[in-house]
């Protein structure tokens, strides 16, 4: 019999003011693991994702400057991000909003296309039971400086969302989703219950269109 009662949550700029995977690539600059020169290239992935035409490609495949890293140093740079950076970048009304459907017996999931090594702390804190999300490669515990298969966005979020449904008896059509950008248009589109959390204008247009649930969790 399957879940009815899974919520899916997107967590930057849905559950966080902040981008989760930028404050950790600061870090990893700070610590020298990787050059700062990989900054320049972010005005223009933020203008391509802010106006809605991100795509795959624009995700790098590998991080070459990570290759040989413990898997253990970068978990331990994930939990000083999270304490941070991240934690206090938490919407209070979206975790007040999450422990409510905690509380209601509710399975909160996060799907996002940042690392799910950054958001783990998040998702301990949170109470979140499970996390889809782009991952590193690990060999014996040991960073390959690459990603595994396709970074989890647009129409791999929804791809990674509907085979971990299937696999734990999970039916969609009556789960939620929220989300706060135009670019999770092909998941919002599966579930039975999509929500659009802080929309950007392009999601917000939408989902007065299709008469979706419009929440503000900034105020």
């Amino acid at each position: 019999m399957g879940n009815f009662t899974t919520e899916i949550f997107d967590v930057d700029h849905t559950i966080t003011a902040k981008s989760t995977a930028l404050s950790y690539l600061i870090i990893l600059i700070k610590r020298k693991y990787v050059s700062p020169s990989v900054l320049r290239s972010l005005p223009y992935v933020y203008l391509n994702y802010k106006y809605g035409r991100m795509a795959e490609k624009h995700f790098d495949r590998t991080v070459p400057e990570l290759k040989g890293i413990q898997r253990s140093i970068l978990e331990n740079i994930a939990l000083e991000n999270f304490e941070k950076s991240i934690k206090k970048s938490i919407y209070p009304k979206t975790e007040g909003f999450i422990k409510k459907l905690k509380d209601d017996g509710k399975k909160i999931i996060f799907a996002s296309s940042s690392l799910d090594i950054i958001l783990q702390p998040l998702a301990k804190y949170l109470g979140a039971d499970d996390i889809i999300a782009t991952e590193f490669k690990f060999e014996n515990d040991i960073c390959t400086g690459e990603f595994v298969n396709t970074p989890v966005f647009k129409t791999e979020k929804r791809k990674k969302v509907i085979e971990y449904a299937a696999k734990h008896n999970i039916l969609l059509a009556q789960s939620s989703f929220y989300s706060d950008s135009i670019h999770d248009r092909p998941l919002l589109e599966v579930v039975g219950n999509p929500v659009a959390v802080n929309p950007d204008i392009r999601l917000r247009l939408l989902a007065k269109k299709r008469s979706w649930l419009i929440l503000d969790f900034k105020k």
